[in-house]
């Protein structure tokens, strides 16, 4: 009698996987036809962890670093729009900048708590997103990053920053192709000078070096590593900053992981505030025109 009761219980167990597994498929039938699932590899393997086929937000361009390290502790805030042709994507930026050592370390914290997209069909597919409305809130990675000032009013020498950044796997929604939920990192060495431009301007030209690198949950290339570049200049005055850059990154596998863009600011500029204004536009394996609206706390 025991062995029937346990033998039927072990069937009734078996039956409610088997079902249970069957609705999970039933319920992704759609995209197991349209992907040609072949059964058994998991539905991450089919994704393309690179820009061209993420999120706006998943392996952006870094930040285009004019060498100098803000001596003053702050807390930025920003509201960004980016739209392209198949998605568009509101966020919440956040980042966190406290200064040591007279100045010469500093330490940030940065991310994207939430975002919310609408992506069309054709854009669902090409990246293989998993819901079929294709629409919804993700959380973002945290950037925890170390920068250094090698050099700074060094006589005739320009200006050095080292930038250390670590990207963390906190990144949600990888079904629809938002984050890559694997951690990342990238090496920047940015050098820059100031001239005179009057009695109230000044010209600023910049660089930057450097490399980035993120897994990308392929059996063959299990991490992608990438030239990283940019440049720019700026202009200043007594309370405002203009600025244009131009940079990005060339990965070595060609999915899409060489992504450029051009990016203007103008910062006005009060007494412990700036009031900026970004806007960004994609060249390559970037297809998003993005405008950002953002406060700086100083303290």
């Amino acid at each position: 009698m025991q062995k029937l009761f346990a033998g039927t219980f072990l069937s009734i167990i078996l039956l409610l996987g088997a079902f249970t597994s069957f609705a999970q498929d039933d319920n992704y039938d759609w995209w197991n036809k349209k992907h040609n699932w072949d059964g058994v590899t998991n539905w991450a393997r089919y994704l393309i962890y690179s820009p061209a086929y993420l999120g706006p937000n998943a392996l952006a361009v870094p930040e285009i670093r004019d060498a100098l390290l803000e001596k003053r502790i702050f807390i930025e805030t920003a509201a960004d729009l980016h739209f392209s042709s198949g998605d568009n994507t509101q966020d919440l930026f956040l980042k966190f900048h406290y200064p040591f050592l007279d100045g010469r370390v500093a330490v940030e914290l940065y991310g994207v708590p939430i975002e919310y997209f609408i992506m069309d069909t054709i854009t669902r597919d090409e990246r293989r997103g998993r819901d079929l409305d294709a629409r919804g809130f993700a959380a973002g990675d945290l950037y925890i990053a170390t920068l250094i000032q090698l050099l700074r009013d060094h006589g005739q020498w320009p200006d050095l920053l080292l930038g250390i950044t670590m990207r963390t796997a906190s990144g949600g929604n990888l079904g629809n192709a938002r984050y890559t939920d694997a951690p990342g990192y990238f090496f920047d060495l940015s050098a820059g000078k100031s001239f005179k431009a009057g009695d109230k301007l000044s010209l600023r030209p910049y660089m930057m070096l450097g490399f980035y690198v993120w897994q990308t949950n392929r059996d063959d290339y299990r991490q992608n590593d990438a030239f990283l570049y940019g440049a720019g200049i700026s202009l200043y005055g007594n309370s405002f900053e203009c600025n244009a850059k131009f940079g990005g990154y060339k990965g070595y596998i060609g999915n899409g992981d060489a992504p450029m863009v051009l990016r203007a600011n103008t910062i006005y500029k009060l007494k412990k505030t700036d009031l900026k204004l970004t806007f960004q536009q994609g060249i390559k394996d970037f297809s998003y025109s993005s405008l950002s609206m953002g406060v700086t706390f100083y303290f």
